[in-house]
Protein backbone atom coordinates (compact mmCIF):
# COMPACT_ATOMS: atom_id res chain seq x y z
CA UNK A 1 0.00 0.00 0.00
CA UNK A 2 1.55 3.35 -1.29
CA UNK A 3 -1.37 5.47 -1.35
CA UNK A 4 -4.51 5.79 1.05
CA UNK A 5 -7.40 7.99 0.58
CA UNK A 6 -9.80 8.96 4.08
CA UNK A 7 -13.35 9.98 3.83
CA UNK A 8 -13.91 11.82 7.06
CA UNK A 9 -16.51 14.36 7.98
CA UNK A 10 -14.59 15.26 11.12
CA UNK A 11 -11.37 17.27 10.11
CA UNK A 12 -9.69 20.50 11.92
CA UNK A 13 -11.24 23.23 12.16
CA UNK A 14 -13.66 20.99 13.95
CA UNK A 15 -13.10 20.74 17.47
CA UNK A 16 -15.23 17.74 18.61
CA UNK A 17 -13.38 14.18 19.98
CA UNK A 18 -13.90 13.01 16.21
CA UNK A 19 -11.78 14.57 15.05
CA UNK A 20 -8.50 13.07 16.53
CA UNK A 21 -7.98 9.42 15.70
CA UNK A 22 -8.12 10.51 11.74
CA UNK A 23 -6.05 13.60 12.29
CA UNK A 24 -3.17 11.78 14.15
CA UNK A 25 -3.01 8.54 11.94
CA UNK A 26 -2.97 10.24 8.78
CA UNK A 27 0.03 12.18 10.06
CA UNK A 28 2.07 8.99 11.01
CA UNK A 29 1.08 7.33 8.08
CA UNK A 30 2.34 10.05 6.16
CA UNK A 31 5.90 10.30 7.58
CA UNK A 32 5.38 6.39 6.75
CA UNK A 33 6.35 7.65 2.93
CA UNK A 34 2.60 6.46 2.23
CA UNK A 35 1.12 9.39 0.16
CA UNK A 36 -2.30 10.63 2.25
CA UNK A 37 -5.42 12.35 0.66
CA UNK A 38 -8.23 13.30 2.94
CA UNK A 39 -11.60 14.45 1.85
CA UNK A 40 -13.63 16.22 4.27
CA UNK A 41 -16.22 19.12 4.07
CA UNK A 42 -15.46 22.64 3.50
CA UNK A 43 -15.53 24.69 7.24
CA UNK A 44 -17.64 27.03 5.42
CA UNK A 45 -20.30 24.85 4.96
CA UNK A 46 -19.94 22.21 7.67
CA UNK A 47 -22.13 21.68 10.53
CA UNK A 48 -20.03 21.52 13.47
CA UNK A 49 -21.05 21.73 16.91
CA UNK A 50 -17.28 22.79 18.32
CA UNK A 51 -14.66 24.25 16.61
CA UNK A 52 -10.74 24.57 17.53
CA UNK A 53 -8.52 26.22 14.57
CA UNK A 54 -5.63 25.40 16.21
CA UNK A 55 -5.67 22.07 15.68
CA UNK A 56 -5.04 23.07 11.74
CA UNK A 57 -0.67 23.15 12.52
CA UNK A 58 -1.76 19.51 13.38
CA UNK A 59 -2.28 18.26 10.08
CA UNK A 60 0.66 16.74 8.76
CA UNK A 61 1.75 19.38 5.49
CA UNK A 62 2.59 15.64 3.80
CA UNK A 63 -1.38 15.17 3.74
CA UNK A 64 -3.18 15.95 0.85
CA UNK A 65 -6.59 17.56 2.16
CA UNK A 66 -9.05 17.73 -0.20
CA UNK A 67 -12.56 19.93 0.39
CA UNK A 68 -15.78 19.67 -0.96
CA UNK A 69 -19.57 21.52 -0.98
CA UNK A 70 -22.21 20.20 1.31
CA UNK A 71 -25.81 20.29 1.76
CA UNK A 72 -26.68 20.65 5.85
CA UNK A 73 -29.66 21.06 6.95
CA UNK A 74 -28.55 21.11 10.76
CA UNK A 75 -27.04 25.01 9.53
CA UNK A 76 -30.96 25.56 8.55
CA UNK A 77 -32.54 24.54 11.56
CA UNK A 78 -29.63 26.09 13.82
CA UNK A 79 -30.38 29.68 12.17
CA UNK A 80 -33.99 28.98 12.83
CA UNK A 81 -34.11 27.74 16.78
CA UNK A 82 -30.34 29.11 18.03
CA UNK A 83 -27.38 27.22 17.85
CA UNK A 84 -28.06 26.02 21.76
CA UNK A 85 -30.74 24.16 20.63
CA UNK A 86 -28.97 21.77 18.02
CA UNK A 87 -27.75 18.38 19.66
CA UNK A 88 -24.19 18.15 20.26
CA UNK A 89 -21.98 14.90 21.04
CA UNK A 90 -23.89 12.62 23.15
CA UNK A 91 -26.99 14.34 22.91
CA UNK A 92 -26.11 16.08 26.36
CA UNK A 93 -28.37 19.10 25.59
CA UNK A 94 -31.31 17.00 24.50
CA UNK A 95 -34.41 17.48 26.32
CA UNK A 96 -36.47 14.21 25.57
CA UNK A 97 -39.31 14.84 27.67
CA UNK A 98 -39.89 18.18 25.90
CA UNK A 99 -42.05 17.36 22.86
CA UNK A 100 -41.04 20.35 20.43
CA UNK A 101 -37.84 18.40 21.28
CA UNK A 102 -38.76 15.03 20.37
CA UNK A 103 -40.75 16.01 16.80
CA UNK A 104 -37.58 17.70 16.46
CA UNK A 105 -35.86 13.97 16.65
CA UNK A 106 -38.02 12.49 14.81
CA UNK A 107 -38.22 14.52 11.74
CA UNK A 108 -34.15 13.98 11.67
CA UNK A 109 -34.52 10.82 12.27
CA UNK A 110 -37.56 9.85 9.62
CA UNK A 111 -36.35 12.37 6.89
CA UNK A 112 -32.55 12.26 7.08
CA UNK A 113 -31.48 9.04 7.30
CA UNK A 114 -28.82 7.64 8.60
CA UNK A 115 -28.25 11.20 9.74
CA UNK A 116 -28.41 14.73 8.52
CA UNK A 117 -24.88 14.67 7.01
CA UNK A 118 -26.38 12.65 4.73
CA UNK A 119 -26.19 16.08 2.38
CA UNK A 120 -22.26 15.50 1.98
CA UNK A 121 -22.36 12.21 0.82
CA UNK A 122 -22.37 12.73 -3.00
CA UNK A 123 -20.21 15.48 -2.49
CA UNK A 124 -17.81 13.26 -1.35
CA UNK A 125 -18.42 10.74 -3.70
CA UNK A 126 -17.65 12.81 -6.74
CA UNK A 127 -14.46 14.07 -5.16
CA UNK A 128 -13.70 10.56 -4.03
CA UNK A 129 -14.19 8.83 -7.31
CA UNK A 130 -11.90 11.53 -9.06
CA UNK A 131 -8.92 10.80 -7.02
CA UNK A 132 -9.12 7.52 -6.89
CA UNK A 133 -9.27 7.57 -10.79
CA UNK A 134 -6.61 10.23 -10.93
CA UNK A 135 -4.35 9.02 -8.99
CA UNK A 136 -5.06 5.40 -8.93
CA UNK A 137 -5.79 4.98 -5.33
CA UNK A 138 -6.39 1.42 -4.45
CA UNK A 139 -7.16 1.44 -0.66
CA UNK A 140 -9.99 3.56 0.44
CA UNK A 141 -10.99 4.25 4.46
CA UNK A 142 -14.20 5.59 5.53
CA UNK A 143 -14.36 6.72 9.11
CA UNK A 144 -17.76 7.63 11.22
CA UNK A 145 -19.86 8.76 12.86
CA UNK A 146 -21.53 10.43 11.07
CA UNK A 147 -22.86 7.10 9.59
CA UNK A 148 -23.66 8.67 6.47
CA UNK A 149 -20.22 8.32 5.91
CA UNK A 150 -20.35 4.98 5.56
CA UNK A 151 -23.04 5.00 2.83
CA UNK A 152 -20.42 6.63 1.28
CA UNK A 153 -18.13 4.00 1.18
CA UNK A 154 -21.04 1.32 -0.01
CA UNK A 155 -21.63 3.78 -3.30
CA UNK A 156 -18.12 4.07 -3.77
CA UNK A 157 -17.61 0.02 -3.40
CA UNK A 158 -20.46 -0.59 -5.77
CA UNK A 159 -19.09 1.91 -8.62
CA UNK A 160 -15.41 0.61 -8.46
CA UNK A 161 -15.93 -2.69 -7.13
CA UNK A 162 -12.60 -4.92 -6.83
CA UNK A 163 -10.65 -2.06 -7.79
CA UNK A 164 -10.78 -1.12 -4.40
CA UNK A 165 -10.38 -2.47 -1.19
CA UNK A 166 -13.11 -0.63 0.93
CA UNK A 167 -11.80 0.11 5.03
CA UNK A 168 -14.81 1.12 7.13
CA UNK A 169 -13.69 2.45 9.91
CA UNK A 170 -15.98 2.75 13.39
CA UNK A 171 -15.64 5.13 16.09
CA UNK A 172 -18.67 4.21 17.84
CA UNK A 173 -21.69 1.61 17.36
CA UNK A 174 -24.84 2.36 14.89
CA UNK A 175 -27.68 1.87 15.96
CA UNK A 176 -26.62 0.10 19.10
CA UNK A 177 -25.01 3.17 20.37
CA UNK A 178 -26.46 4.53 23.79
CA UNK A 179 -28.65 7.54 22.69
CA UNK A 180 -29.93 5.54 19.62
CA UNK A 181 -33.08 5.02 21.93
CA UNK A 182 -33.39 9.08 22.42
CA UNK A 183 -33.78 9.71 18.09
CA UNK A 184 -37.12 8.45 18.03
CA UNK A 185 -37.05 6.18 15.18
CA UNK A 186 -39.69 4.70 13.30
CA UNK A 187 -39.65 1.42 12.89
CA UNK A 188 -39.48 2.41 9.16
CA UNK A 189 -36.54 4.39 9.64
CA UNK A 190 -34.98 1.60 11.85
CA UNK A 191 -35.44 -0.52 9.63
CA UNK A 192 -33.45 1.26 6.99
CA UNK A 193 -30.72 2.51 9.27
CA UNK A 194 -30.57 -1.14 10.14
CA UNK A 195 -29.93 -2.51 6.72
CA UNK A 196 -27.13 0.42 6.00
CA UNK A 197 -25.28 -1.02 8.70
CA UNK A 198 -25.76 -4.45 7.31
CA UNK A 199 -24.41 -3.63 4.13
CA UNK A 200 -22.03 -1.89 5.28
CA UNK A 201 -20.81 -4.43 7.06
CA UNK A 202 -21.14 -6.95 4.78
CA UNK A 203 -19.75 -5.48 1.13
CA UNK A 204 -16.84 -3.40 3.21
CA UNK A 205 -13.23 -5.82 2.77
CA UNK A 206 -11.79 -5.10 6.28
CA UNK A 207 -13.54 -3.09 9.14
CA UNK A 208 -12.16 -1.65 11.82
CA UNK A 209 -13.14 -1.03 15.48
CA UNK A 210 -12.33 1.67 18.43
CA UNK A 211 -12.89 -1.96 21.03
CA UNK A 212 -13.89 -4.92 20.78
CA UNK A 213 -17.08 -4.86 22.43
CA UNK A 214 -17.81 -2.25 19.04
CA UNK A 215 -16.56 -4.90 17.15
CA UNK A 216 -18.67 -7.99 18.65
CA UNK A 217 -21.70 -5.20 17.87
CA UNK A 218 -20.86 -5.17 14.11
CA UNK A 219 -20.09 -8.61 13.77
CA UNK A 220 -23.37 -9.37 15.21
CA UNK A 221 -25.62 -7.56 12.67
CA UNK A 222 -24.51 -10.62 9.84
CA UNK A 223 -23.49 -14.52 9.33
CA UNK A 224 -22.29 -13.62 6.09
CA UNK A 225 -18.47 -12.39 6.87
CA UNK A 226 -15.77 -14.46 8.16
CA UNK A 227 -13.78 -13.31 11.99
CA UNK A 228 -10.75 -12.13 9.74
CA UNK A 229 -12.67 -9.44 8.22
CA UNK A 230 -12.55 -7.43 12.19
CA UNK A 231 -9.78 -5.43 13.03
CA UNK A 232 -9.55 -3.34 16.07
CA UNK A 233 -7.52 -0.16 16.46
CA UNK A 234 -8.15 1.55 19.75
CA UNK A 235 -7.87 5.24 20.28
CA UNK A 236 -4.96 6.45 21.38
CA UNK A 237 -2.70 9.52 22.15
CA UNK A 238 0.05 11.39 20.09
CA UNK A 239 3.69 11.73 22.48
CA UNK A 240 4.26 14.81 20.44
CA UNK A 241 1.40 16.50 22.25
CA UNK A 242 3.59 15.92 25.37
CA UNK A 243 6.67 17.00 24.75
CA UNK A 244 7.84 19.89 26.46
CA UNK A 245 4.49 20.57 28.37
CA UNK A 246 5.19 21.19 31.93
CA UNK A 247 3.09 19.12 34.61
CA UNK A 248 1.83 21.43 36.67
CA UNK A 249 0.04 19.68 39.10
CA UNK A 250 3.29 18.96 40.75
CA UNK A 251 2.79 22.94 42.27
CA UNK A 252 -0.94 23.25 41.94
CA UNK A 253 -2.03 24.44 45.70
CA UNK A 254 -5.70 23.09 45.32
CA UNK A 255 -6.53 19.12 45.24
CA UNK A 256 -7.96 19.30 41.32
CA UNK A 257 -10.28 16.85 39.94
CA UNK A 258 -10.88 17.36 36.14
CA UNK A 259 -13.06 16.36 33.67
CA UNK A 260 -13.04 17.42 29.97
CA UNK A 261 -15.08 16.43 27.06
CA UNK A 262 -18.50 16.42 27.08
CA UNK A 263 -20.55 14.32 30.32
CA UNK A 264 -24.48 14.43 30.31
CA UNK A 265 -27.25 12.80 32.27
CA UNK A 266 -27.06 9.64 30.46
CA UNK A 267 -23.84 9.13 31.83
CA UNK A 268 -24.92 8.85 35.12
CA UNK A 269 -22.05 9.84 37.28
CA UNK A 270 -24.05 11.09 40.50
CA UNK A 271 -22.32 8.56 42.61
CA UNK A 272 -18.50 10.43 41.65
CA UNK A 273 -20.30 13.73 42.82
CA UNK A 274 -22.17 12.21 45.72
CA UNK A 275 -18.59 10.71 47.14
CA UNK A 276 -16.76 14.22 46.45
CA UNK A 277 -19.64 15.56 48.84
CA UNK A 278 -18.48 12.99 51.55
CA UNK A 279 -14.54 14.39 51.01
CA UNK A 280 -15.39 18.03 50.78
CA UNK A 281 -17.80 17.48 53.94
CA UNK A 282 -14.89 15.95 55.76
CA UNK A 283 -12.64 18.53 54.88
CA UNK A 284 -15.00 21.95 54.81
CA UNK A 285 -12.14 24.20 54.84
CA UNK A 286 -9.15 21.80 52.73
CA UNK A 287 -7.87 23.21 49.37
CA UNK A 288 -10.47 20.84 47.11
CA UNK A 289 -11.58 21.59 43.56
CA UNK A 290 -14.16 20.14 40.88
CA UNK A 291 -13.10 21.34 37.17
CA UNK A 292 -15.34 20.62 34.48
CA UNK A 293 -13.46 21.70 30.89
CA UNK A 294 -16.16 21.29 28.38
CA UNK A 295 -20.34 20.54 27.35
CA UNK A 296 -22.28 20.01 30.68
CA UNK A 297 -26.08 19.45 30.80
CA UNK A 298 -28.16 22.02 33.21
CA UNK A 299 -29.69 19.36 35.06
CA UNK A 300 -25.86 17.72 35.72
CA UNK A 301 -24.51 20.70 36.54
CA UNK A 302 -26.95 22.07 38.68
CA UNK A 303 -27.14 18.70 40.52
CA UNK A 304 -23.18 19.04 41.35
CA UNK A 305 -23.33 22.12 42.99
CA UNK A 306 -26.01 21.13 45.05
CA UNK A 307 -23.65 18.55 46.15
CA UNK A 308 -20.10 20.66 46.69
CA UNK A 309 -21.45 24.59 45.89
CA UNK A 310 -18.53 26.88 44.27
CA UNK A 311 -15.56 24.36 44.60
CA UNK A 312 -16.92 23.41 41.39
CA UNK A 313 -16.07 25.24 38.19
CA UNK A 314 -17.45 25.04 34.82
CA UNK A 315 -15.60 26.06 31.84
CA UNK A 316 -16.97 25.81 28.27
CA UNK A 317 -15.00 23.50 25.74
CA UNK A 318 -11.06 24.82 24.96
CA UNK A 319 -8.56 23.95 22.09
CA UNK A 320 -6.63 20.65 22.22
CA UNK A 321 -3.57 22.11 23.94
CA UNK A 322 -6.00 24.15 26.65
CA UNK A 323 -7.65 20.77 27.69
CA UNK A 324 -4.08 18.52 27.96
CA UNK A 325 -2.85 21.58 30.00
CA UNK A 326 -6.02 20.72 32.21
CA UNK A 327 -5.20 16.94 32.43
CA UNK A 328 -1.57 18.01 33.70
CA UNK A 329 -2.70 20.52 36.02
CA UNK A 330 -5.10 17.77 37.78
CA UNK A 331 -4.22 15.57 40.73
CA UNK A 332 -7.17 13.45 39.70
CA UNK A 333 -9.24 13.04 36.43
CA UNK A 334 -12.24 11.75 36.51
CA UNK A 335 -13.27 9.23 33.21
CA UNK A 336 -16.78 8.07 33.16
CA UNK A 337 -17.82 5.05 31.01
CA UNK A 338 -21.49 5.29 29.83
CA UNK A 339 -23.74 3.21 27.18
CA UNK A 340 -22.03 -0.20 25.37
CA UNK A 341 -20.37 -1.95 27.61
CA UNK A 342 -16.91 -2.23 26.38
CA UNK A 343 -16.54 1.83 25.13
CA UNK A 344 -13.49 3.27 26.43
CA UNK A 345 -14.17 7.17 25.72
CA UNK A 346 -11.66 8.98 23.46
CA UNK A 347 -10.08 11.09 26.59
CA UNK A 348 -8.68 7.72 28.93
CA UNK A 349 -5.41 7.38 26.64
CA UNK A 350 -4.91 11.42 27.14
CA UNK A 351 -5.56 10.89 30.37
CA UNK A 352 -3.28 7.86 30.55
CA UNK A 353 -0.57 9.83 29.04
CA UNK A 354 -0.66 12.46 31.31
CA UNK A 355 0.41 10.25 34.29
CA UNK A 356 -2.20 11.57 36.82
CA UNK A 357 -4.22 9.66 38.63
CA UNK A 358 -7.65 8.80 37.17
CA UNK A 359 -10.65 7.58 38.83
CA UNK A 360 -13.41 5.69 36.59
CA UNK A 361 -16.79 5.38 36.84
CA UNK A 362 -18.11 2.22 35.26
CA UNK A 363 -15.66 -1.27 34.76
CA UNK A 364 -15.36 -2.72 31.62
CA UNK A 365 -12.21 -2.33 29.36
CA UNK A 366 -11.50 1.56 30.39
CA UNK A 367 -11.09 -0.06 34.09
CA UNK A 368 -8.55 -3.01 32.37
CA UNK A 369 -6.37 -0.40 30.43
CA UNK A 370 -6.04 1.47 34.21
CA UNK A 371 -5.22 -1.20 35.77
CA UNK A 372 -2.58 -2.18 32.92
CA UNK A 373 -0.82 0.85 33.02
CA UNK A 374 -1.31 0.82 37.32
CA UNK A 375 -3.19 4.56 36.68
CA UNK A 376 -5.82 4.68 38.75
CA UNK A 377 -9.23 2.39 40.17
CA UNK A 378 -12.54 2.29 38.12
CA UNK A 379 -15.50 1.52 40.48
CA UNK A 380 -19.55 0.42 39.38
CA UNK A 381 -21.75 3.18 40.29
CA UNK A 382 -23.09 1.53 43.28
CA UNK A 383 -19.94 1.82 45.17
CA UNK A 384 -19.73 5.25 46.60
CA UNK A 385 -17.98 4.75 49.82
CA UNK A 386 -15.00 3.11 47.92
CA UNK A 387 -14.84 5.88 45.57
CA UNK A 388 -14.47 8.05 48.73
CA UNK A 389 -12.01 5.77 50.30
CA UNK A 390 -10.38 6.11 47.39
CA UNK A 391 -10.53 10.10 47.28
CA UNK A 392 -9.53 10.33 50.73
CA UNK A 393 -6.59 8.51 50.08
CA UNK A 394 -5.36 10.42 46.96
CA UNK A 395 -6.15 13.41 49.07
CA UNK A 396 -3.97 12.63 51.99
CA UNK A 397 -0.96 11.67 48.95
CA UNK A 398 -1.55 15.69 47.61
CA UNK A 399 -1.48 16.45 50.89
CA UNK A 400 2.03 14.48 52.08
CA UNK A 401 3.18 15.26 48.19
CA UNK A 402 3.51 11.52 48.05
CA UNK A 403 3.93 11.27 44.18
CA UNK A 404 1.99 9.29 41.88
CA UNK A 405 3.33 6.34 39.35
CA UNK A 406 2.16 4.86 36.62
CA UNK A 407 3.63 2.01 34.75
CA UNK A 408 5.43 4.19 31.69
CA UNK A 409 6.32 1.02 29.68
CA UNK A 410 2.34 0.02 29.17
CA UNK A 411 1.87 3.51 27.58
CA UNK A 412 3.47 2.34 23.98
CA UNK A 413 0.37 -0.20 23.67
CA UNK A 414 -1.68 3.14 23.44
CA UNK A 415 0.47 5.60 21.14
CA UNK A 416 -1.21 6.90 17.76
CA UNK A 417 2.76 6.03 15.67
CA UNK A 418 2.21 2.11 16.72
CA UNK A 419 -1.16 2.08 15.64
CA UNK A 420 -0.64 3.60 12.38
CA UNK A 421 1.84 1.20 12.37
CA UNK A 422 -0.68 -1.83 13.10
CA UNK A 423 -2.92 -0.25 10.30
CA UNK A 424 -0.92 -1.09 7.44
CA UNK A 425 -0.31 -4.27 8.51
CA UNK A 426 -4.15 -5.13 8.76
CA UNK A 427 -4.51 -3.50 5.44
CA UNK A 428 -1.54 -5.62 4.04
Amino acid sequence: MDKLLIIAYYWPPDGGAGVQRWLKLTSYLADMGIEVHVVTVDPNEASYMITDPTLIKDVNPKVNVHLTKSFEPVNMYAKMVGKSKVPVAGFTNVDNTNWKQKLVNFIRSNLFIPDPRKGWSKYAINKASELIEKHNIKHVVTTSPPHSVQVTGLKLKKRFGDKIKWIADFRDPWTDIYYYKLLNHSAWSHKINAKYERLVVENSDLIVTAGKKFEESYRSKTNKVSDNKFKVIQNGFDPKDFENVEKTSLNNPTFTITYTGTISDHYQPEVFFEALAMLTNKYPDGPIKFNLVGIISDSLKDFIVSKIGDRAQFRPPVTHGEAIANMLDAHVLLLITQGTEGTIPGKTFEYLASQNRIVCVGTGDAGKALDKCEAGKSFERHQKEDIFNYLDEAYHDFLNKVPFNIKKDELVHYSRPGQAAALVEFIK
